[in-house]
C-alpha cells in the first residue's frame, strides 16, 4: 500500500548573494575551525594537554578562553565562533548571534 505525503512550502527560506571573495574566505575560517575542532576532540577523548599550536590557532581565529581552559570548555567555544561564520536565512539574523554572544560571554569569563 503506497502512502503519499503532500508538503506544502510555506515561507520558504532564502540567503542573500555572497561575494565569491566572502564566502572563500568564510569557508576557509570554518574548514580551519573543523580541522581545530577535531584536534580539541582528541585531546578530550585521551585527556591530555592541549598543543601550544592549537591554542595559537584559536586565539587566531577569535576563540576567547581563559588560562587552564579545558578541551570541551574549549569544543563549546569553537561551536560559539562557528556561528558567527554561518550564513542565516533572512529575518533570522539577530536571534542566533544573541545566543552565542551570551554563550561566548559565560566560557571567556
Amino acid at each position: 500500500m503506497a502512502t503519499f505525503v503532500r508538503n506544502r512550502v510555506l515561507n520558504q527560506m532564502v540567503w542573500s548573494a555572497e561575494e565569491e571573495r566572502l564566502r572563500v574566505q568564510r569557508r576557509e575560517t570554518l574548514c580551519e575551525l573543523d580541522g581545530l575542532l577535531t584536534q580539541l576532540e582528541e585531546v578530550n577523548l585521551r585527556g591530555g594537554p592541549i598543543p601550544t599550536r592549537v591554542l595559537v590557532a584559536l586565539r587566531r581565529r577569535g576563540v576567547a578562553f581563559r588560562p587552564r581552559t579545558s578541551a570541551a570548555e574549549l569544543i563549546e567555544a569553537v561551536f560559539v565562533v562557528q556561528e558567527r561564520f554561518m550564513r542565516q536565512p533572512d529575518g533570522l539574523r539577530g536571534t542566533v548571534s544573541t545566543t552565542a554572544s551570551e554563550l561566548s560571554r559565560r566560557l571567556a569569563s
